[in-house]
């Protein structure tokens, strides 16, 4: 009986120290598994942290573009520098990882791409070039690598999210387990049981602590992730209304500019009626005549769907019809054109549009006196050099024969006019009788 109470001794002593190996083994594996989930948390926070960076870089760069407000610079200064020390922390986490490296190496490449090609488009801007960084940013070229950026970024922390996943649930069958083989040396250990049971009661407890601790980290983790998201798409909603709000604007300014100036025109009208000193009546019918042409060139100006381009045929056929009822009465001139099908930038097309507006002027004042019938012959396309041009011929009666043959204000417009497109107005005879002049733009882009 005494051998056996003595083995019996000796093999519930081998069981409690079974179980208290297995108790160990289970404190070890919930503390490398919280330490494991404290730094995974931190590695995605830091990984979002960089992603956030690199979006509100984008965001005020986007922001200088459309009110050129020097507060969306300094933002933009301090996300590039926040996000070097943000790539260099995420670098020191993952050192030692062949795989994580090499994510964060692409991310780092990603970035640098991203913030040359912001820096490039800021310079633009601040350089006065607004139109080609605007460009850029409308490109696909911005949008593409901030969706890559965003990729890598989200694949590397789905790889993390993966990995704690994997780790986890073989910590998890490990301690179910270990967990078995303790309750069974329980159960057989009867001769200890209190201190068995005691015990187990403070490693159960352990481990209810490490579980509430992991639930209480994967919540906290989760509401992160919707404030941040929240905040995503507060930026992306307060970023489409500014959008919108620009179009709104520049729409209106350019009706507001052509009204503006029709309303102009009409009161030099009315003080042309009061005027009866015939200098003071020619200078106030000039500058009607030219504010005129101003208002109809911005009446008439339809922007595209880019809110930059203006299709040119449509605008200076417009701009003629304009000028055909104001100018002439009933069917004594007529007009024909021929306008090539282009895509031009807004403000090149309404200066050309001035331009040929004091030109058909011109024509139709100088050339035809006396109440003459005649043509205006007005074309816009490519000559044979490849250059565009503008002409605009008569059959009135000539250059030598015209009662006022001098240089007034109105060539003096389309001089300086001129000079922006790198050329200057040529006159010639058109044929036998009537005047051509010819406009050459070499400078103005064409756009697709």
């Amino acid at each position: 009986m005494a051998y056996r109470r003595q083995l019996a001794v000796i093999i519930s002593l081998g069981l409690v120290l079974l179980t208290a190996t297995s108790t160990v083994f289970l404190s070890r594996g919930v503390n490398r598994q919280l330490d494991d989930v404290s730094s995974t948390y931190q590695l995605l926070q830091q990984a979002d942290q960089t992603l956030l960076l690199a979006t509100n870089m984008e965001t005020s760069q986007r922001g200088y573009l459309l009110t050129l407000q020097s507060s969306y610079l300094d933002l933009y200064r301090a996300a590039s520098l926040s996000i070097d020390e943000s790539l260099k922390q995420l670098a020191a986490m993952t050192r030692g990882n062949t795989s994580q490296e090499a994510r964060v190496r692409e991310i780092e490449e990603l970035t640098a791409q991203k913030q040359a090609e912001v820096k490039q488009t800021i310079e633009l801007a601040i350089a006065g070039h607004q139109e080609r960084a605007i460009a850029n940013i409308r490109s696909d070229r911005g949008k593409a690598l901030m969706d890559r950026l965003r990729k890598t970024v989200r694949s590397f922390m789905d790889e993390e999210d993966q990995r704690l996943i994997e780790r986890n649930e073989k910590i998890n069958r490990t301690r179910n387990w270990l967990t078995i083989a303790a309750l069974a040396a329980l159960a057989s250990a009867v001769m200890l049981a209190c201190l068995l049971f005691n015990r187990v009661q403070r490693y159960l407890q352990q481990l209810s602590e490490g579980q509430s601790a992991l639930m209480s980290e994967n919540v906290l983790l989760e509401q992160r992730v919707a404030e941040r998201t929240m905040e995503l798409e507060s930026a992306r909603a307060l970023a489409e209304r500014e959008r919108q709000r620009v179009e709104v604007l520049l729409q209106d300014s350019n009706h507001r500019i052509g009204n503006s100036l029709a309303t102009v025109s009409s009161l030099l009208g009315l003080q042309l009626r009061q005027a009866t000193n015939e200098d003071a009546r020619r200078v106030l019918i000039a500058a009607r005549d030219r504010v005129q042409t101003i208002s109809t060139a911005h009446r008439r100006l339809r922007l595209g769907e880019d809110l930059e381009t203006v299709r040119a045929d449509e605008f200076l056929q417009a701009v003629i019809e304009d000028i055909s009822v104001s100018l002439t009465s009933g069917d004594r001139i007529n007009f024909e054109t021929a306008f090539a099908s282009l895509n031009l930038n807004a403000r090149d097309v309404t200066t050309i549009g001035i331009i040929l507006g004091e030109l058909v002027t011109n024509a139709v004042k100088h050339a035809f006196p006396d109440h003459r019938r005649g043509t205006v012959f007005v074309t816009f396309d490519r000559g044979e050099d490849g250059v565009l041009a503008l002409t605009v011929a008569d059959d009135g009666v000539g250059r030598k024969n015209r009662k006022n043959n001098h240089g007034g204000l109105g060539m003096l417009v389309i001089e300086q006019l001129c000079v922006q497109f790198g050329d200057a107005p040529h006159y010639e005879d058109n044929g036998e009788a009537g005047t051509r002049a010819v406009v050459r733009f070499p400078t103005l882009e064409v756009r697709d």
